[in-house]
C-alpha cells in the first residue's frame, strides 16, 4: 500500500512550543490530534465549516515525527515501539542504553520486526552490532551510521523568559517557557544534516483538492503555541511516498488512538496519555476540551485496529472533534 509522506522544512532551525497543560513545558512530539486540529482550522478558513465533515470522515494521518536530510536517503524517525526488547546475555552493558532510546529509524523498525517473537510478544535481538546510537535517544542501523560516522545532537529544549501579570496584585511575574529546538548538526567531516518534520497520510481521492490547499495555508499558519512569534511555521513542504503493508496480524500505531469498544481487547503493549487543552476555533475562545485519554504512538496491537474520533466539546451545541484514528505499521508475527 502506497502511503503519502509530507516533509515540512524551514530554512532556520525549527522552533516549536507544543504545550502539555503547562506553559513551562513542551512536548517533543506533535501528536496526530494536534496536527488534525491545526489542519482543520486552516481548512475552515479556506472552505468554511461545511467542508469539515468530509475532512473528518476521510482524513487518516499519523503524528508528526523528526527527519534528517543530508545522507543518500533521508533519515526518518519514529517513536520507539512499546515492545519489550531482549538482548543476548553477553550484551548486558547495552541494556541501560537501549532503555533510554526514544526514537528509531524506519530501517531499525524493519529489522526489529524480523526479531519479533509472537509467543512472548517481544523483540529478541540476536546481534546488536546491526545497530548504532546516533545519540543516547536515537538508534539507527549500522549502514545508516556509516554515512555519518559519529554521534550527533540535533534536538534540544530551550528556555525562553516570559513575563505575566498577576491578576490579584497586578504585579509582573517572570517565568520560563520551554520550547523545542531542532537544528542542523555538522559533523567533523563537514557533513551538514538538515532537520525536518514529517507525517504520513493515507491517499484518498475525496480529499485531494481540499487537502493540498489546506496544507499550503497550514505551513504558513503554523502549529502549536506562540505562532505569532514565528514558532511552528514552515517555509515549504515536499511530498513523497513509502510502501506500507496493508496486511498483518499485528500493528504498531503511528498516531494517538482511541480504540473502539470492540478493539480494547486488541491492545497488547501501550501507554495512556491524558488529553485536554484549550479550544482554538480561528482564535482562542477560552474554553477547555473535556479531559479524555488516548493510546500513545508506538503501541503494539492486534490487527485490525481502526480507532475512532470523539467529540470532546464541553458544550452541547458546539462540536469539537478530537482525532483518534489509527494509522498503523502492520506486520505478521
Amino acid at each position: 500500500m502506497k502511503v503519502e509522506v509530507y516533509k515540512l522544512f524551514k530554512k532556520d532551525p525549527i522552533l516549536l512550543h507544543i504545550g502539555i497543560r503547562r506553559m513551562d513545558r513542551t512536548s517533543t512530539i506533535i501528536h496526530s490530534d494536534t496536527l488534525f486540529s491545526a489542519l482543520c482550522n486552516s481548512l475552515i478558513k479556506l472552505f468554511g465549516e461545511e467542508s469539515f465533515e468530509i475532512f473528518e470522515k476521510y482524513l487518516l494521518i499519523s503524528s508528526m515525527f523528526i527527519g534528517l536530510r543530508g545522507t543518500k536517503k533521508d533519515l526518518l524517525f519514529l517513536p520507539v515501539p512499546e515492545i519489550p526488547i531482549s538482548l543476548p546475555k553477553k550484551e548486558d552493558l547495552y541494556n541501560k542504553k537501549y532503555k533510554r532510546i526514544q526514537w528509531i529509524s524506519w530501517e531499525v523498525l524493519n529489522k526489529f520486526i524480523k526479531y519479533f517473537n509472537k509467543e512472548e510478544n517481544n523483540i529478541i535481538l540476536e546481534n546488536v552490532d546491526e545497530f548504532k546510537f546516533l545519540n543516547s535517544k536515537f538508534l539507527i542501523t549500522k549502514e545508516e551510521f556509516e554515512e555519518i560516522k559519529e554521534e550527533i545532537i540535533f534536538m534540544d529544549t530551550v528556555l525562553e523568559p516570559k513575563v505575566c501579570i498577576d491578576r490579584d496584585t497586578n504585579e509582573p511575574n517572570l517565568y520560563f517557557q520551554e520550547n523545542l529546538l531542532i537544528y542542523s548538526p555538522k559533523t567533523s567531516s563537514n557533513l551538514v544534516l538538515n532537520p525536518f518534520l514529517y507525517f504520513l497520510k493515507i491517499p484518498n481521492d475525496k480529499l485531494e483538492t481540499l487537502f493540498i490547499s489546506t496544507l499550503n495555508l497550514f505551513i504558513e499558519d503554523g502549529i502549536g503555541g506562540e505562532r505569532s512569534t514565528g514558532k511552528g511555521s514552515f517555509d515549504y513542504y515536499e511530498k513523497n511516498e513509502i510502501e506500507l503493508s496493508d496486511n498483518g496480524n499485528y500493528e504498531i500505531t503511528l498516531s494517538l488512538t482511541i480504540p473502539k469498544k470492540e478493539e480494547i481487547s486488541n491492545l497488547i503493549y501501550y501507554q495512556i496519555v491524558k488529553r485536554d487543552g484549550f479550544i482554538y476555533f480561528e482564535k482562542p475562545i477560552g474554553l477547555k476540551k473535556k479531559t479524555h485519554y488516548k493510546i500513545k504512538e508506538g503501541a503494539l496491537v492486534k490487527s485490525p485496529y481502526i480507532g475512532e474520533n470523539i467529540d470532546a466539546s464541553p458544550l452541547r451545541d458546539f462540536k469539537v472533534i478530537s482525532y483518534g484514528k489509527n494509522l498503523g505499521y502492520k506486520f505478521f508475527g
